[in-house]
């Protein structure tokens, strides 16, 4: 009997043992897997950790952080550093840090509670960034403009982002007059997606920076302008607001007056002096062959450094073209003038053109020399022929050599004068061409 309730007594105390091992697995179990839900924290966390931890539980990049109702205010800046232009392919090229600012309503915190820090940095790719885009890019498959650089949030949720950028934009030059032009290019931003009462974009006051700029060796930036516009497209009833930046750019031309300049002075100047040629020379032509192919030179020079443009070709394009017609017809002038000179003429000047040449016409015209020596012929003439009346019939039968001499002679006062009328129409032309080229001046000098 005693050894019966001994071994109860067992059994009841092996079923204790038992079922306390069970409870503390099950204990141990219980503990593993709360240490899997709940990690425990980095030994060395600084309150920057923390705080970023924090900030970015839950938080979604894609969404604009704050109520579908409110408007978010995107504050824009831009601080340039270079400018560069292509007129070939109507373009402005401008190196420039962008400044954005806006409130995050889900990136704010009490400084207090993460060891008095007031501000923290974060990667673009980490926090919602407004879709600010350059509407009239050049390069219309790259979507990204701004460059990727950190972010600078205060513990009141305001955002300051400055990424540095190369904005390639479309720009309708007028290269009218070249190389004396201003050109004026504007780089117009704005929200892609977001209407004006998702996104407001205002402008900082002033908005362009201009202190860290590197001078352009062609061009000088005159004082920016910016100015805000709300646009209603047809696509859409909501209202888009859009910042434009107005960039003047004035063309340095020092070296242009030196190479373009002083060579079409030069060419109205040996335009002309041919026509101070004596009426017989022949370098006339040689004269405006060389002047013309200045001339083609020079065209063939604009070809390379200016693009064709049919509504607004460069003044200085037109004054060399002209030039270039009005040396071709002074090369025929001084063709006829030599024809006139050297022809031998059997028919003597009409009287009433030498009358005119001979008086005050002839000497406004600078032709005293031609006159003095037509003068001197017909004396000759005179005298040669009173000494013929004095003669006697004995001596009608003196040789032909004789004749001939006489008769060469006759023909000297007549050469003298049509030469006279040939230097009387390079003096003409020469007028006519001057005032030519001095209208010319005038208008493409304005």
């Amino acid at each position: 009997m005693a050894f019966k309730q001994c071994r109860k007594l067992v059994v009841l105390v092996l079923c204790f043992t038992l079922c306390d091992c069970d409870s503390q697995s099950n204990n141990g179990n219980s503990g593993f897997a709360s240490v899997q839900i709940r990690p425990k924290p980095i030994w060395n966390a600084t309150h920057t950790d923390k705080l970023k931890q924090d900030l970015l539980l839950s938080y979604d990049k894609f969404a604009r952080p704050t109520q579908h109702y409110n408007t978010t205010t995107v504050t824009i800046g831009m601080t340039i550093l270079h400018v560069e232009i292509n007129e070939f392919k109507s373009t402005i090229s401008v190196n420039a840090w962008i400044r954005l600012v806006w409130t995050d309503e889900k990136l704010k915190w009490n400084s207090s509670d993460y060891g008095g820090l007031t501000d923290v940095n974060f990667a673009d790719h980490e926090i919602w960034q407004p879709d600010i885009m350059l509407y009239n890019s050049a390069t219309g498959s790259s979507v990204n403009h701004l460059g990727g650089t950190h972010c600078v949030v205060k513990e009141n949720g305001e955002i300051i982002w400055v990424p540095p950028t190369l904005l390639v934009a479309l720009c309708d030059f007028n290269l009218r007059y070249w190389p004396f032009d201003t050109q004026t290019c504007s780089l117009k931003f704005g929200s892609w997606t977001y209407d004006g009462s998702e996104i407001d974009i205002k402008n900082f006051d002033p908005s362009t920076d201009l202190s860290m700029i590197v001078q352009n060796g062609e061009w000088d930036i005159a004082q920016p302008e910016t100015f805000r516009s709300v646009t209603h497209y047809t696509c859409c009833d909501a209202p888009y607001v859009d910042v434009t930046f107005k960039l003047t750019l004035v063309r340095r031309s020092p070296a242009y007056r030196a190479i373009i300049v002083a060579p079409a002075f030069v060419v109205i100047m040996l335009a002309l002096m041919g026509f101070w040629l004596p009426p017989q020379a022949g370098e006339k032509v040689l004269l405006n062959g060389c002047t013309a192919i200045i001339i083609s030179i020079f065209m063939v020079y604009f070809t390379q450094k200016i693009p064709t443009m049919g509504s607004h070709t460069p003044l200085i394009v037109l004054f060399y073209s002209s030039s270039l017609y009005i040396v071709c017809f002074s090369m025929l002038v001084s063709i006829i003038v030599i024809w006139i000179s050297r022809t031998q003429h059997h028919r003597p000047l009409p009287w009433i053109i030498k009358r005119y040449l001979t008086g005050l016409l002839g000497k406004l015209l600078g032709l005293s020399h031609y006159i003095a020596e037509t003068s001197l012929s017909s004396q000759r003439m005179t005298a040669e022929e009173m000494r013929d009346h004095q003669v006697t019939e004995f001596e009608d039968h003196q040789t032909n050599d004789d004749h001939q001499f006489m008769g060469s002679s006759d023909k000297i006062p007549i050469q003298q004068d049509w030469v006279l009328l040939a230097a009387a129409v390079d003096r003409i032309a020469f007028v006519f061409y001057g005032l030519l080229f001095a209208i010319l001046a005038a208008v493409y000098s304005l």
